[in-house]
């Protein structure tokens, strides 16, 4: 899969890291060239997400507060992309997946704990008129909403056991991402108490 590949890949720029130099910082201060030659470190070895643990790896910086404020500072500056709390993006990246918002999701949360349904997989499906601002996703973990640069994600918290999470569902390799088939997706929006209007006039229209 994607994902073992990409996590593979990671543990690899660390171990890479980690015997070879980088660009320590004098007194954790990162000035704009650092962060631009670890932005292109990374454009090379095909990643394109990177999260607060990599820039303190990378730079064997201490004081994680510090590269907090400074990654919080290059954010305003534009020089990358925040997405979420500790996780940024390199909008100069060369190396960027087709499906953006599809790989982001992957990053916040564990594709083995998600999947891709509800309004996103009934509007995919034609079973709504209305194309959904969002993607929206089933989570084992709490419910929450990110809205990054590329767009709006949302994980909908389900009490159903992760051994059968997915008995539904499909991986689709091209978006990296488990999707739950169409009837899984109609029981969402029910147990999950999402507005069902626009489906059910789109079941009436086609009845």
């Amino acid at each position: 899969m994607k994902n073992m590949q990409n996590i593979i890949k990671l543990y690899l720029i660390i171990i890479i890291i980690k015997y070879t130099k980088t660009y320590n910082l004098c007194g954790d201060v990162m000035t704009q060239m650092q962060m631009l030659r670890m932005l292109d470190f990374l454009d090379k070895n095909e990643s394109w997400l990177f999260d607060t643990n990599f820039v303190c790896c990378y730079f064997k910086a201490n004081n994680r507060q510090n590269i907090r404020i400074m990654l919080s500072r290059f954010a305003k500056k534009g020089l990358i992309q925040r997405i979420a709390r500790d996780l940024y993006a390199n909008p100069r990246a060369k190396h960027r997946p087709l499906f953006v918002l599809e790989h982001i999701a992957s990053r916040l949360r564990q594709k083995t704990t998600t999947y891709l349904s509800l309004e996103s997989v009934l509007s995919e499906e034609g079973l709504i008129s209305q194309i959904p601002n969002r993607l929206t996703f089933i989570s084992k973990n709490r419910s929450q909403i990110f809205k990054t640069p590329y767009g709006i994600i949302e994980f909908v918290h389900t009490k159903t056991p992760l051994e059968i999470l997915h008995k539904n569902c499909y991986y689709d390799s091209d978006r990296s991402i488990y999707i739950a088939n169409t009837e899984q997706a109609i029981n969402d929006i029910y147990r999950h108490n999402r507005s069902i209007d626009l489906y059910e006039e789109q079941l009436n229209n086609g009845a």
